[in-house]
């Protein structure tokens, strides 16, 4: 007699519906408030506008100005940065503590699933608030009596390719720390690094380089590599008219947005940085939750970094501001790099070592 045991094939799993919804459900807040703020700026703004009259140049600035950089920063990017870090703060929280982490990765699901269903849960509290506030806009103007749909679809794709590049950009920084307060600071810094290194840089070579007015090359580099500066050249055109009187005045009827082209190609950066990201996050070690550098080849990176980074900054700024009480010339200046780049590199190392006495050795 032959006994034979039937066995079924396991699948492999990249999406748990329940923790996608567990995520949303404790992390309300988030998703929440930004909704709310949006609602408030799109189809409420759209019905107070009502009793004052609604027109159709009315229904195409009001998205759009929502993504005009007149001043530093526009309003969409603005929320799409601040809440695409608290999204990825919330859904790879569990990370951070030693046993949130063991309790996550003993669950029957592989990382990969674990990954992609925290990383879209994430995302969704970015996109899907966006098409809800998109449909309730939509129908807040058809009720006053003037829809014009291409600015509020343009705000809606704005918004979420915005949201996309930086809630992966917060992703990627996630993965490489073992510490929730080092994740905004790594975000932050890096959103500026290349922009601040590029000025610091710009003022020494004007201190000791005769005639030296800039170097184009570096400054396009640094606004390339420093999104929130890119973004910043996105604005909203409005075409001149002449009226009867022969003046020239702004047709907001025919106003439009530039920079889609920027915001699309920050989009697809996104999506290699979350790839990059879940790339790391299979080799990661569990071990590392509560350090400040969760990646083992990073950490030198980070010292280095640090030190590199704390003599230009903090070197330069200094020797600037007692210049008259050092010794002029470029020996003052290496004093202050040098002095800087020793305390950033015994900061950075206190840091990874999460004591203060490192200077043995």
């Amino acid at each position: 007699m032959s006994w034979e045991v039937r066995t079924m094939r396991s699948g492999t799993s990249y999406f748990n519906k329940t923790l996608f919804a567990k995520h949303f459900a404790r992390f309300w807040p988030i998703w929440g408030l930004y909704g709310l703020i949006w609602t408030v700026c799109l189809p409420l703004s759209i019905l107070a506008g009502s009793r004052s009259g609604w027109m159709a140049a009315d229904a195409r600035v009001l998205p759009l100005n929502y993504l005009d950089t007149t001043g530093w920063f526009s309003a969409a990017t603005l929320l799409a940065a601040v809440f695409g870090l608290l999204a990825a703060m919330a859904v790879f929280s569990y990370l951070y503590s030693a046993r949130s982490v063991s309790l996550f990765h003993a669950l029957p699901l592989r990382r990969e699933g674990l990954f992609l269903t925290s990383y879209l849960a994430g995302l969704g509290f970015l996109i899907l608030p966006n098409l809800a506030v998109f449909l309730l806009a939509l129908a807040a103007e058809a009720a006053c009596g003037a829809v014009v749909f291409s600015s509020l679809f343009t705000w809606l794709v704005v918004s979420s390719l915005l949201g996309l590049f930086f809630y992966s950009f917060a992703v990627f920084c996630a993965m490489f720390t073992g510490h929730i307060l080092a994740l905004p600071a790594f975000y932050v810094v890096l959103n500026g690094l290349a922009a601040g290194l590029a000025v610091l840089f710009g003022q020494m070579a004007h201190e000791f380089l005769f005639g030296f007015d800039g170097a184009a090359w570096l400054s396009g580099i640094a606004t390339w590599l420093s999104p929130l500066v890119r973004l910043s050249f996105c604005r909203v055109v409005y075409p001149t008219t002449v009226d009867q009187y022969g003046n020239s005045v702004a047709d907001s009827a025919s106003a439009y947005f530039t920079g889609l082209g920027y915001v699309a190609l920050y989009a697809l950066v996104g999506v290699a940085l979350a790839a990059v990201a879940l790339a790391v996050y299979r080799r990661r070690q569990l071990e590392t939750a509560g350090d400040v550098v969760s990646v083992s080849w990073v950490r030198p990176v980070f010292k280095y970094g640090v030190a590199f980074c704390a003599a230009v900054a903090l070197g330069e700024t200094l020797y600037s501001l007692f210049s008259a009480l050092l010794p002029r010339g470029a020996w003052g200046l290496l004093l202050m790099l040098l002095l800087w780049g020793a305390a950033g590199y015994f900061v950075a190392e206190m840091l990874l070592r999460k004591k203060f006495w490192v200077f043995r050795g």
